[in-house]
């Protein structure tokens, strides 16, 4: 139960207690936690404590809410490897925020391993009026796959929505190295940095099922964007 002498905010304590339960699989991953209605008699709190403490964990990643559904949890178990890597486009929808694209740079390229489009484009999400910029992805798509991918507006469209769409062709898996990177001017503009800055960049391929290449990426992420790692332990 909640202590309501306790100097840690009730909210912050119902959030811990979910958080929690969800960890521990007594909520499993995709199914609803108890209602709001539920959350205040069970712990004799108001409804806006019980929105605040669901709100962090939709913005930790941990719950998703679904319009006259209710709120489900959303906790996947991280197999063979520990870096979350995802779609941009789809990581911002799962939080229920909107995401923004700038393309800095698109053009055709002969690599070792035949031809590709690359695409470098600068990633964020709206806020309010402004967008905070996350990551700048630059992304070489094989053109013997994905012929006349030059044509979409990816300012506007996602690569992986293009990619399912338009080609019938899935992204699977990743596999991706870390390194740290030292900010150049196109990074301090992105990222509105000030001053020099070592940051994180993740650098590998994309496959679909088969094992079949169909992308090399390179990311860099700005200081704004935090990762957070969940696995179990046997």
């Amino acid at each position: 139960m909640l202590n309501k002498h306790d100097v840690v905010p009730l909210y912050a304590q119902l959030e811990r207690i979910l958080r929690e339960k969800i960890l521990t699989g007594e909520f499993k991953d995709g199914e609803p936690i108890p209602s709001e209605a539920e959350l205040t008699k069970t712990y004799n709190i108001t409804r806006t404590t019980v929105r605040k403490a669901i709100g962090n964990l939709v913005q930790e990643g941990l719950l998703y809410q679904a319009h006259g559904k209710g709120t489900f949890v959303r906790l996947q178990e991280i197999k063979y490897s520990i870096w979350n890597f995802e779609g941009f486009t789809d990581y911002l929808r799962k939080r229920g925020e909107h995401p923004v694209s700038r393309v800095l740079e698109q053009k055709g390229v002969r690599l070792d391993s035949g031809d590709y489009w690359k695409l470098k484009r600068a990633r964020g999400v709206q806020k309010n009026e402004k967008v905070l910029f996350l990551t700048i992805d630059t992304s070489y798509i094989p053109l013997r796959k994905f012929a006349g991918i030059d044509r979409y507006d990816f300012s506007r469209e996602s690569l992986y929505d293009v990619m399912r769409k338009e080609y019938h062709v899935y992204p699977r898996n990743s596999e991706v190295v870390i390194q740290p990177v030292t900010s150049d001017d196109t990074m301090k503009e992105i990222f509105d940095l000030d001053n020099v800055r070592s940051l994180l960049k993740a650098k590998g391929i994309v496959t679909d099922e088969r094992g079949d290449e169909l992308e090399k990426v390179e990311i860099v992420y700005g200081p704004n964007i935090e990762f957070k790692l969940m696995t179990k332990m046997r």
